[in-house]
């Protein structure tokens, strides 16, 4: 399958994630539903590896063990941002992650930069600075 149909999915499925976290939030702790939502999330992952047979220790696996603890974490700070804020501000402010991975890419793995990217990162910028008042 076309690699914009499997970004279409994330796209909404992360879409009705981040809408049912807001409900969730009302009334259950951060940490209840970061814990229920990432056990859930765990049973596709583990069903995907296993059918693509792939699932093995790798020279890069304390790295991807790294990257899972640093999504861990952020994803405890987004069920505690949802639970303080609007998600009309808190999903499209932590969407903005992109402009880390671009900057690092540009500074560590010399990977190019158009002008096109570095308008489209001052924007993500300015919706930030925008989006937070």
């Amino acid at each position: 399958m076309d690699y914009r149909i499997y970004s279409l999915f994330t796209l909404l499925l992360w879409g009705i994630w981040g809408f049912l976290t807001k409900i969730l939030t009302r009334d259950t702790p951060a940490e209840t539903i970061a814990l229920w939502s990432t056990i859930a999330s765990i049973l596709p992952i583990l069903m995907y590896t296993i059918f693509a047979g792939t699932m093995r220790w790798v020279k890069t696996s304390p790295l991807a063990l790294i990257s899972g603890f640093a999504a861990g974490l952020a994803t405890v700070f987004f069920y505690l941002a949802m639970k303080g804020g609007p998600a009309s501000v808190v999903i499209p402010i932590t969407g903005m992650y992109i402009i880390i991975p671009v900057l690092l890419s540009y500074l560590l793995l010399k990977e190019p930069v158009s002008i096109t990217h570095i308008l489209g990162l001052v924007c993500a910028v300015l919706a930030i600075i925008l989006l937070g008042r």
